[in-house]
């Protein structure tokens, strides 16, 4: 078993397909083909189920998955650990959530690409919960999430706060919460902090939580705000830019209005240059 094996078979298990994996890393199928049936030969069970064009992951190689993400992980910390120059180099891949995807990461990626060139930098967007799950799954090197996490096995770092709005239609009319409480609070994914600080200050206050529905994206909850088929709640530094006459924003009360943002990390993960240097640059210096 080598690297370039578990290499192959991580490019299979993402692209479910030899033939994609095969031009993924510019390799000839059949070498692919060949290196993952030696994988298997090694471990003595199936990894694939095989299609006629599409392959799958077996329930072995299910299990395999994770640990293989691991050992390319520390394999790359360990490159990166020897290496003489510690100018930042190789890859960098950051987790964060949509809302801070979209209004504070832009400028710190800008920023930090004309720094560190030589970086190879990509961003994972996802909810919160799934940003843990990828950070203990070794899939990204750090993550920005709500806070505060309170795992073991991960360290976070206090960066930004958000002030959160309930966001409704435009009306020049004085705003009643009677008004919009039969209406769906609209989110673009499930379990959305935001709006559980929302309905957690709708039940301190005697009122029933309000019916959530999902509208897939954070642009098409908006649009649907505009044309009033409900309401949603986001930071303000989101929504800002939109207001013109088409939206009404309304601080939540306090102590249900602001919302930490922090970067999270695995306590056990090797500090790299260009990770070191991406946190400087975002305010963290107590690494």
């Amino acid at each position: 078993m080598d690297i370039r094996s578990l290499e192959v078979f991580k490019a299979v298990a993402i692209e479910q397909s030899i033939t994609k994996a095969a031009e993924k890393l510019n390799y000839v199928q059949s070498n692919v083909t060949a290196r993952i049936q030696r994988l298997e030969q090694e471990l003595g069970v199936p990894l694939l189920y095989r299609y006629h064009k599409k392959v799958s992951l077996t329930p072995a190689g299910r299990e395999l998955l994770p640990h293989v993400n691991k050992l390319l992980y520390d394999f790359e910390e360990a490159i990166e650990a020897v290496k003489l120059s510690s100018a930042p180099r190789g890859t960098l891949r950051i987790g964060a959530m949509e809302s801070t995807a979209s209004t504070r990461l832009p400028l710190i990626f800008t920023q930090y690409h004309k720094k560190f060139p030589q970086v190879e930098l990509s961003l994972y967007m996802a909810p919160t919960v799934d940003q843990v799950s990828t950070i203990l799954k070794y899939k990204v090197d750090g993550a920005f999430v709500d806070g505060p996490i309170l795992h073991p096995e991960i360290v976070e770092y206090p960066v930004f706060e958000e002030s959160l709005v309930l966001i409704t239609s435009y009306s020049p009319e004085p705003f009643q919460l009677e008004s919009i409480l039969h209406e769906p609070l609209l989110s673009s994914f499930a379990h959305c902090i935001y709006l559980g600080r929302w309905q957690r200050w709708l039940e301190d206050n005697g009122y029933a939580p309000m019916k959530v529905m999902e509208y897939g994206t954070l642009e098409g909850v908006l649009k649907c705000v505009e044309n009033g088929l409900g309401v949603t709640v986001l930071p303000i530094s989101m929504v800002e830019s939109r207001m013109q006459g088409r939206l009404n924003c309304h601080p939540l009360p306090e102590p249900y209005r602001t919302v930490p943002t922090v970067f999270i990390r695995r306590r056990d993960s090797y500090m790299t240059s260009a990770l070191s240097r991406f946190m400087e640059l975002v305010g963290i210096t107590n690494l």
